[in-house]
């Protein structure tokens, strides 16, 4: 059983007419204590009745509350979404208690344990977790695979936080609009070699919507078709539950093909439905793991 920690936001999606529990490392951590690690979240939360339904929520599914602060000064944070068609918009509010993560004794101590930290740019929005992260960073111990997440979430995000976030990764997921934005950044055109040239033992990850998904390393690229998705889904942390099945497999050291059709799999099964962290059948677990 790998151990495996995620850093950042915890919150409530609001959606039209319902809510679900949300934030792109708590979607994770969901999903990498679904797939059977010791899976951590790191992240804060309000004194308040949102919070209180959060950590009722962590503990039905039962995933680890150890690293789960609470604030008595800032609110359990809130994100509002709307859809254009298919694709999600979402409006983060402010303040929130995922703002003001802090390093404690417990995760001090715990934190040399990690086999993975997975961690995002809006979870560094403001100097207090941001600074958080940098010392956790520290932290680890050397062989801990480092998994960065752009997830771009305008107006908050720093441009020279991110390029020293994918320096200091040794995975990096990027969507296609990220790739083009960061390209732009580097002025660069072929943005994965560039990385690659500067550090050969990166891993890319890159997701293609309807194309699927890829795999960039030194031994070259590998890309598998996405899987048909059924039912009413909200498409809700589909990145994140890839990215957890990713991180998952990497851990087991599987072969790229294999990764990006499991991964691929997984994702598909979230996006058929709503918020981010579904159930997950038993079969396609057993399928995966």
């Amino acid at each position: 059983m790998s151990v495996v920690f995620s850093f950042g936001e915890i919150l409530w999606d609001i959606f039209p007419g319902y809510k679900k529990p949300g934030g792109s490392p708590a979607n994770l951590a969901y999903h990498l204590h679904v797939l059977g690690n010791q899976s951590n979240l790191i992240t804060r939360i309000g004194d308040d009745e949102n919070g209180e339904e959060l950590l009722s929520f962590i503990s039905e599914k039962g995933l680890s509350a150890n690293f789960i602060q609470k604030d008595t000064k800032h609110p359990t944070g809130t994100v509002s979404v709307k859809f254009d068609g298919d694709e999600p918009s979402y409006t983060i509010h402010q303040p929130a208690a995922w703002d003001y993560i802090e390093v404690t004794q417990q995760l001090e101590n715990e934190i040399q344990k990690a086999d993975a930290l997975c961690f995002a740019s809006l979870s560094q929005r403001e100097n207090g977790s941001a600074s958080t992260l940098r010392e956790i960073l520290d932290l680890l111990p050397e062989e801990c695979l480092k998994v960065y997440d752009l997830n771009l979430r305008p107006p908050f995000y720093n441009e020279e936080l991110i390029l020293k976030n994918i320096w200091s990764a040794d995975v990096v997921k990027f969507n296609r609009d990220e790739l083009e934005t960061v390209s732009d950044w580097l002025d660069v055109e072929n943005l994965p070699a560039y990385l690659l040239r500067k550090d050969s033992s990166k891993k890319i990850l890159l997701t293609l919507g309807g194309e699927g998904s890829a795999i960039i390393t030194r031994d070259g690229y590998d890309q598998h078709k996405a899987f048909p998705i059924s039912g009413d889904g909200d498409f809700v942390g589909v990145g994140d539950a890839f990215l957890a099945c990713i991180t998952h497999l990497l851990l087991k050291n599987e072969s790229p093909k294999k990764i990006l059709k499991k991964a691929n799999r997984y994702a598909a099964k979230v996006a058929s439905q709503k918020g981010g962290m579904p159930e997950i059948s038993g079969s396609l677990l057993d399928e995966i793991i």
